[in-house]
């Protein structure tokens, strides 16, 4: 599988590198331009259409590396039975959830660029990740359950399941969407958490074989495909940003994040299997959980903006914009380790 991840990885860093100024004279040619203002940290008006260039990306290297690489082309084929009492209740494959997932980040980022150009109203972009994270569950991406020692699969009654999914999805793409407040910062987030699934997936290669080895190879191609858009945009997005990912970037990569983490992170124990994923993020999450609980007291919309993020307050204290991004950069990765000593040395 080697091969498919370098292919995905590279197609897409190129043609996130080569793609990205396109939508940048399309964010001018449309208007869709990102003004400044007193909550903003930027001084010039920049164009927002940079997740057009990082989903696109992201799908080419998949594509590509399915007609380049023969072992990813029959690793679509593998189907698995559903069996329940003796009868099989359904089929699994990983041709579908490979297309459920491009489906999922397709209405996300066309939504977000949409939100981008004529802002929605918040109830109309939740809705959107709803129906983003349901069409991801309906072709077999799903949080079905742990698997725990000596007790092996534990199932999620179906109704859990689909509950946990969701929040699940919808709290990677809105913490990346919140986390999306400096130059660089999302972006660069994004490209070392997706960098880390992919090693994650290539430390657990030695499930046996079955249905879960297989998602583990998918997820690592995917998790490559990620982090080479994300490093692509993150040349023209570090500071001073020619260009930002927007909406569309921020939910499409939080989507990204969150299905990878369902399908590439096996389930060695309960804590482990929760544990690494919200590990690689943590200072988004908590910068999010801050600003959840800040806003309540305060009587303000959950998804106000204001200027009371971790990364403002280094800003107040006198630090740059890039000083604070590298600092956090600093902090993903150190968590990053962690989490990949956590797999490593799994019981």
């Amino acid at each position: 599988m080697l091969q498919a991840q370098l292919i995905a990885f590279g197609v897409a860093l190129v043609c996130s590198l080569s793609l990205t100024p396109v939508f940048i004279w399309l964010s001018h040619r449309f208007g869709v331009l990102d003004q400044p203002n007193d909550r903003k940290v930027h001084s010039r008006a920049t164009p927002r259409w940079g997740g057009g260039a990082i989903a696109c990306a992201v799908l080419l290297g998949v594509g590509t590396a399915l007609f380049q690489a023969p072992a990813f082309h029959r690793l679509l084929s593998f189907k698995h039975r559903l069996v329940e009492a003796g009868e099989v209740v359904g089929i699994l494959s990983i041709k579908s959830q490979l297309i459920g997932l491009l489906m999922g980040g397709t209405v996300c980022v066309l939504v977000g660029m949409w939100d981008d150009r004529k802002p929605l109203p918040s109830l109309v972009k939740l809705l959107a990740q709803v129906i983003a994270a349901y069409v991801a569950m309906m072709y077999g991406i799903r949080i079905s359950g742990l698997a725990l020692p000596h007790w092996g699969v534990v199932p999620f009654p179906l109704g859990f399941s689909q509950i946990l999914t969701l929040l699940w999805l919808l709290g990677f793409m809105n913490t990346i969407n919140l986390a999306d407040g400096l130059d660089g910062l999302a972006s660069g987030i994004v490209a070392i958490a997706a960098g880390t699934f992919l090693f994650v997936a290539i430390l657990q290669s030695d499930v046996p074989s079955g249905f879960q080895a297989r998602q583990l190879k998918l997820a690592s191609v995917l998790a490559a495909a990620t982090a080479g858009g994300g490093l692509g945009f993150l040349v023209y997005n570090f500071y001073p940003a020619r260009v930002f990912m927007g909406d569309g970037g921020a939910l499409f990569l939080g989507f990204m994040l969150g299905s990878i983490s369902i399908i590439g992170t096996l389930k060695s124990s309960a804590v482990i299997s929760f544990l690494i994923p919200v590990l690689v993020i943590a200072f988004p999450v908590t910068d999010v959980a801050f600003a959840m609980i800040r806003r309540y007291r305060k009587g303000r919309g959950l998804m106000t903006a204001d200027r009371d993020h971790f990364h403002h307050r280094f800003l107040a204290l006198g630090w740059t914009q890039r000083e604070v991004v590298l600092l956090i950069y600093v902090i993903t990765l150190l968590l990053s380790i962690t989490a990949l000593l956590l797999t490593f040395f799994r019981g």
